[in-house]
């Protein structure tokens, strides 16, 4: 057994980091979205504190991404993984075992914690063990990675009504450390690179974020972002079923339409690129407008009563938008000198998720100040919650079209000569 472990130790190590971090999505997405009404009634919690939920994962999965890849480029890979593992599980079994808030606030945190190693530690070794091939084993990698995302809703709150949601927090906490283990199995026989005496520095993150022209791309990529995101994972399943009136069941189902509807979107950014010549500007002002449109048709929706399976449908068409690292980072890199590319496409991924944070904490608090109405044992908000929230949103979508509007190109001679970017350079925002 343990020759054959030995014989076959890197691709047991990728097909293990792999679901752990397919693991980390189902984390990341079903909590507090996939389950907002069984985390609501279980521990008679109000909507700031459901978010808080992921907001507590969101914020330190956001921070810890400024680092790991400090990390990774001074131990490896490897070696990230194996410790944010046994922090990762620590977290999650907190999480299902818990029941005091703070404490399952921590358990959040430390999962955020853990979980923020698997990508960036996955793709290090990638490039150490498959020089000439890497970018398709990243590509299987983020594969994976949505897999995890689509599990996390339809299947995730399948298993909760068939059972009990502590059973199946337990189950998945369970699942992770399984396959944490098996991951140690191979990483104990792999040979690894030598600890590099990589400085921890934050100067880099400092000198990107003195571009003023970055700014227009952060801000329309991360608070797009921030607007899906929330949508995906905070409050898109509690409005449908709240105010469409759409089962738990077939929510889910849509919920989970949108992540294979963002898995298949970042391939399409790149095909429309090529066509136009590497031009990305415009895919922004698309994206951009789409986001108002959406934004403004939920208003007037939820404005109007009009409760039917429209703004369901509409949440999958926004999902087309979601996966914009395909045009975003060839864009950052044009921005940018070469010894600051990776911190300035690190930070901008950071920045994404520190907003979807703030938007889940913001959404929260707008549902809180408005009374629930108890119906069934469940918690339904009213068509005039959704609304302020939806017209929240709506404002920071003419944000999102304004920082489009001003983000500068670069010229022909720059696309062309990062053309061939831009297939591999889609897989680094996950």
């Amino acid at each position: 057994m343990a020759g054959l472990i030995k014989k076959y130790s890197v691709p047991l190590l990728f097909i293990c980091g792999a679901l752990l971090f397919a693991c980390a999505n189902v984390q990341r997405v079903a909590i507090p979205g996939a389950v907002f009404n069984e985390l609501q009634m279980k521990w008679s919690l109000t909507a700031s504190q459901v978010t808080g939920f992921g907001a507590s994962f969101m914020y330190v999965y956001a921070i810890s991404q400024l680092f790991v890849g400090l990390f990774c480029d001074r131990f490896g890979g490897a070696r990230v993984i194996a410790a944010g593992g046994i922090v990762f599980s620590l977290g999650s079994f907190i999480f299902a075992f818990m029941d005091n808030y703070c404490l399952l606030c921590i358990g959040r945190g430390l999962t955020g914690l853990g979980g923020s190693t698997f990508y960036l530690g996955l793709v290090t070794e990638a490039i150490r063990y498959f020089k000439k091939n890497y970018s398709s084993i990243i590509s299987i990698i983020i594969m994976t990675g949505y897999a995890g995302g689509i599990m996390a809703n339809a299947p995730f709150s399948f298993a909760v009504s068939h059972s009990s949601l502590r059973i199946v927090l337990a189950a998945v906490a369970t699942l992770q450390l399984v396959l944490y283990l098996f991951y140690l199995m191979p990483f104990s026989s792999i040979s690894k690179p030598p600890v590099r005496d990589v400085p921890f520095s934050c100067k880099s993150f400092v000198n990107v974020m003195k571009i003023k022209s970055n700014w227009n791309i952060y801000l329309f990529f991360s608070v797009h972002w921030g607007l899906f995101y929330s949508i995906q994972t905070v409050i898109g399943k509690k409005f449908l079923e709240d105010f469409c009136r759409i089962p738990s069941s077939t929510a889910a189902v849509f919920l989970s339409t949108t992540s294979l509807i963002t898995a298949a979107s970042g391939f399409v950014y790149v095909i429309g690129c090529k066509k136009l010549g590497n031009r990305r500007k415009p895919f922004c002002l698309l994206t951009a407008f789409t986001t108002l449109l959406f934004f403004l048709l939920m208003v007037i929706l939820t404005a109007l009563n009009i409760r039917n399976i429209i703004p369901a449908v509409l949440i999958c068409l926004f999902a087309s938008t979601s996966s914009l690292s395909a045009i975003v980072i060839p864009m950052i890199k044009e921005n940018n000198a070469s010894g600051e590319t990776s911190s300035a496409i690190a930070f901008a991924n950071s920045f994404s998720y520190v907003l979807v944070a703030v938007f889940g904490n913001v959404i929260g608090g707008m549902l809180s100040l408005f009374t629930p109405e108890n119906v069934g044992g469940k918690l339904i908000y009213s068509r005039s919650a959704y609304l302020s929230v939806f017209c929240v949103m709506l404002v920071c979508a003419f944000g999102v079209l304004h920082w489009a509007w001003n983000i500068k190109e670069g010229t022909e001679k720059t696309r062309l000569r990062l053309s061939r970017d831009n297939g591999q350079k889609s897989l680094k925002h996950v």
